[in-house]
């Protein structure tokens, strides 16, 4: 009973303890969270915000406190461009005991961005980059006194703007857009790229602790990072190789250590015991860091190997290290735990190659994983949000990489302008089998390479690398994001001072950057730019003549001008990185929708229309294809021409997609990411996943577009359908594939024509079905083109010939929609019907199953929740904005619906259909 007490108290007294972050007396090597009481508050003390907790930035915290509104409705973008420009103080109370440790540092994991750091009077040091740990040494603080920890942060628009002045070179672009309303020079400080505004995002340059803060106590070393790499050993195929750093701290000095460390791989035997343990006798660098480097030998059959999503099984082993200081076995101590650390990683066995081949017309550019080339299917990250402490919310982070996984991608870039990600991403990313393209954050823009500038992006490589790179989903590194052809293209005015330009570009990343990165992950390739010419642009002295070359490297493609819907118009090159188009966001997602009228919404949706281009491109396309609202005074206007958008984005970029897919030969194009995947507020953008979670038609058809098995049809240059099966799939070697083609008119269920071909398919290749000139074929039969389209079906011959497996569908257009002669364009009475709902407590999901009949057919049908299902989150229609030339057919929903307080019924559903703006 007394020992129950005194467990009782003691969990009492660690609970206060926590609270007020006060005393630690742990003997063990520990560290503690210092993440709650914090206090907010401007220089002026106007605003006094209480009670906070970390991670933290000032925007989240007035918001949460109702000084502001959100961020993210209205104008407040504009509206509250003023606490960018104001300097504000974080502070809380702290006492701490060192007693008998060796080392108590006070450990930044993120600070955003420029702080001066106090404990009580002293001034521990600033900060500067949002991207490093900074670390201080405060043992001789920690003497059970209450001192008050401050921050005293400094606007980075103000701070930008002091560092432009009396700059004999100006670091271009100066200033954004102005269609941005976004803040200047961004690019002379080391902070998100994007938080002073982007293309697709508004202004939010935030400040505050956006990663946690801890005090870290030791006596001997601790473990910081862990690096790994698993080789397929070249003395005998039967071994993996796995070559360990572990990279170790002594406080901020240098330090003598004698120790041991041990490594185990749980659950799996090393082939020599004597590879357990490795003894140290060494001394850490004058910043207090020491790499021990050490192998690991596996047999290979003793786990198996971590796959991409799509080609196998995501394997992940933990791999623990522990290092054990001498002096725990040589003398007797009273607490020997605080000579301990130790570390665990999860790791995969897999061996990734970046190829670039030679072929007679250029390079090859492709990835293989486990000696297998993979094409790579996928989008590219931005932050999931423009203020970098909800970034790293785990449950919206773990949505966006299933919605990737859940529509077959097998890639995300992570792009150069945002963010290092959390390690939950990185470890979702491994569990899901997402490869990782990875930038450096550099984006859009020239940079100076100034001694502390140069110094500081040193130190942010080296910690980023380092953390990141035991990750087995990370495939490649790329040191920038279009800066290669922003200077040869002269994007930014450069050409009068080329050579000044080059000077630095090639400082900054050729000399900086890339041996940095090299230093600290020497199995990854490292790109200089993206796009690039890979090894090209390396021959032409770092800046290629044409960075997007489709012969070599990776390209990136966007036009605004020719029709997006016709497939003759894309090319490719061997790795397409970045392409895409805009559409606007769902009607229902716009919170002013239910109380602007359309002037107001249009200004409002305008105002966040960031692309210097405007929306002329978005109704140009609509305008080429579909027919285009034009009755501005019709209540109908912007819900039309939200769904058209999204019908017109999905169709370029399906297109687009489609075409890369099936030049896998021809033009060894080998990847397709495109642009973009998800978003940070509600406004006009490239995205398929609207800011909270909702589907654009896009991303709802790239289950289908990415399908590891697919069947593609497009009319192509020489105005033939052409028909291409694409199998990623790795087993059987061959399947022999039939393939229907039927002829529809759009006002008839029946088929008036049928058209069959059989193919062979190869693993993990495409195979051409038929180039059928269907124009003729509709001539000579008196069918006119514009009233009919194809619908394809590809059909799996099994051992039984009385029964056959559906593989894939698809369809092709063969005339603009606009062009439908009138006795095709049929209203259907379409009615929706809820068969089944169940939503379940334990995870708040909610299912539905509907029935959708038609009573002719229906182009293009378009389900939407009505606004009056606010409360559900995450809505997912497996089928959205399809063909359906069959009467009935089910579709299901999946919301996020807390407290399960929704009963969805047939009324809640919206129905549009591209027939209805046809007979109008």
């Amino acid at each position: 009973m007394l020992d129950a007490l005194k467990f009782f108290l003691f969990v009492i007294l660690l609970l206060v303890t926590i609270m007020l972050n006060q005393h630690v007396t742990s003997k063990r090597s520990a560290e503690l969270d210092l993440e709650l009481l914090w206090q907010i508050q401007d220089t002026k003390e106007v605003y006094v915000i209480p009670n906070q907790t970390l991670p933290s930035g000032v925007y989240t915290a007035l918001e949460h406190s109702m000084v502001i509104g959100s961020l993210l409705e209205d104008y407040n973008d504009v509206n509250t461009s003023w606490v960018g420009e104001t300097d504000w103080i974080y502070r809380t109370n702290l006492s701490c005991l060192a007693e008998e440790y060796r080392y108590v540092l006070l450990t930044f994991h993120g600070v955003d961005t420029f702080a001066s750091v106090y404990l009580g009077d002293t001034h521990l040091g600033s900060t500067e980059n949002m991207f490093v740990r900074y670390r201080y040494d405060v043992k001789e603080l920690c003497d059970g006194d209450t001192r008050e920890l401050r921050l005293q942060f400094r606007s980075p628009v103000v701070e930008a703007r002091q560092r432009a002045k009396d700059r004999s070179l100006p670091i271009v672009p100066t200033c954004p857009p102005n269609m941005y309303h976004g803040q200047c020079h961004v690019n002379l400080i080391r902070k998100m790229q994007a938080s002073f505004a982007w293309d697709w995002g508004l202004a939010a340059p935030s400040m505050g602790i956006w990663k946690p803060v801890r005090l870290e106590y030791y006596s001997s070393a601790l473990i910081r990072d862990l690096t790994v790499a698993t080789v397929l050993s070249k003395e005998s195929l039967e071994h993996w190789t796995v070559f360990v750093g572990v990279y170790l701290e002594t406080g901020l000095a240098s330090a003598k250590l004698k120790g041991v460390l041990a490594f185990k791989i749980i659950g799996v035997p090393l082939v020599n015991e004597s590879e357990e343990t490795l003894a140290v006798v060494n001394k850490t660098d004058a910043n207090g860091e020491l790499l021990v480097e050490h192998r690991l030998t596996v047999r290979k059959d003793s786990v198996e190997r971590w796959w991409p999503n799509g080609f196998g099984k995501q394997a992940l082993y933990s791999l623990y290290v522990r290092w054990e200081d001498d002096a725990v076995n040589g003398v007797k101590l009273a607490n020997p735990d605080t000579m301990i650390s130790e570390k665990v990683i999860r790791i995969g066995f897999r061996t990734v190659e970046l190829r670039q081949d030679p072929k007679p017309d250029g390079l090859m550019f492709y990835f293989k994983v486990n000696d297998v080339p993979i094409f790579a299917k996928g989008s590219n990250w931005i932050p999931s949000s423009v203020l970098p402490e909800r970034s790293y919310d785990v449950n919206y982070v773990k949505f966006l990489l299933y919605a990737a996984r859940d529509a077959h991608m097998n890639m995300l870039r992570v792009w150069g302008g945002g963010l290092y990600e959390s390690d939950h991403f990185y470890r979702m990313a491994d569990e899901l089998g997402i490869l990782i393209w990875h930038d450096l954050m550099f984006a859009c823009s020239m940079y100076p390479t100034d001694a502390d500038f140069l110094r500081t992006v040193k130190d942010e490589v080296r910690q980023n690398v380092r953390r990141i790179q035991h990750h087995p989903s990370v495939a490649v590194w790329a040191t920038n994001n279009e800066n290669e052809v922003a200077l040869r293209q002269n994007w930014y005015k450069t050409d009068a001072n080329y050579t000044d330009y080059y000077e630095q570009y090639v400082e900054l990343y050729v000399r900086t950057v890339l041996p940095t990165v090299e230093q600290n992950d020497r199995w990854r390739e490292v790109l200089l730019s993206s796009p690039s010419n890979g090894y090209q642009s390396i021959k032409e002295r770092y800046i290629a003549t044409n960075p997007q070359d489709p012969l070599y490297g990776d390209v990136h493609y966007y036009n605004y001008f020719l029709d997006g819907w016709n497939a003759a118009q894309y090319r490719g090159g061997r790795f397409v990185s970045e392409y895409g188009f805009q559409s606007f966001p769902a009607f229902t997602s716009w919170p002013e929708a239910r109380i602007y009228g359309h002037a107001e919404l249009s200004q409002l949706i305008n105002h966040r229309q960031h692309s210097p281009l405007g929306s002329e491109p978005i109704l140009e396309m609509i305008r080429k294809n579909l027919p285009l609202p034009t009755d501005t005074s019709n209540a109908d206007y912007w819900p039309e021409l939200i769904y058209l958008s999204q019908l017109s984005q999905a169709m370029i970029v399906k297109t687009e997609t489609e075409v890369y897919r099936a030049r896998r030969l021809e033009h060894g194009t080998m990847g397709a990411l495109y642009w973009q995947l998800n978003d940070v507020w509600i406004a006009p953008s490239w995205s398929s996943i609207e800011y909270g979670g909702t589907f654009k038609l896009l991303h709802v058809w790239m289950r289908d577009i990415f399908a590891p098995e697919h069947l593609i049809a497009f009319v192509n240059e020489r105005r033939k359908l052409e028909v291409v099966a694409v199998r990623d799939t790795l087993a059987p070697a061959e399947e022999l594939w039939n393939v229907e083609m039927r002829i529809h008119r759009y006002g008839s269920f029946r088929p008036v024509d049928r058209h069959y071909e059989s193919v062979r398919v190869t693993a993990n290749s495409i195979g051409l079905v038929t180039q059928w000139d269907v124009y003729e074929y509709l001539a000579k039969r008196g069918l006119h083109p514009a009233d009919h389209l194809v619908l394809l079906y590809a059909y799996r011959n099994t051992s039984n010939q009385h029964q056959s497996e559906l593989v894939a569908e698809n369809f092709a257009l063969l005339d603009k929609l606009k062009n439908i002669r009138t006795e095709q364009r049929v209203r259907p009475t379409v009615v929706v019907n809820v068969v089944s709902a169940v939503c379940s407590e334990r995870n708040n999901l909610t299912k539905v199953s509907l029935e959708v009949s038609v009573s002719v057919p229906a182009l293009f049908v378009y389900l939407q929740l009505t606004p009056e299902n606010s409360t559900l989150k995450q809505c997912q229609f497996s089928h959205n904005g399809f063909l359906q030339f069959q009467p009935i057919r089910t579709v299901r929903l999946t919301c996020v619906d807390p407290g399960c307080r929704n009963k969805i019924q047939a009324r809640d559903i919206t129905i549009r259909t591209v027939n209805d703006l046809l007979v109008r």
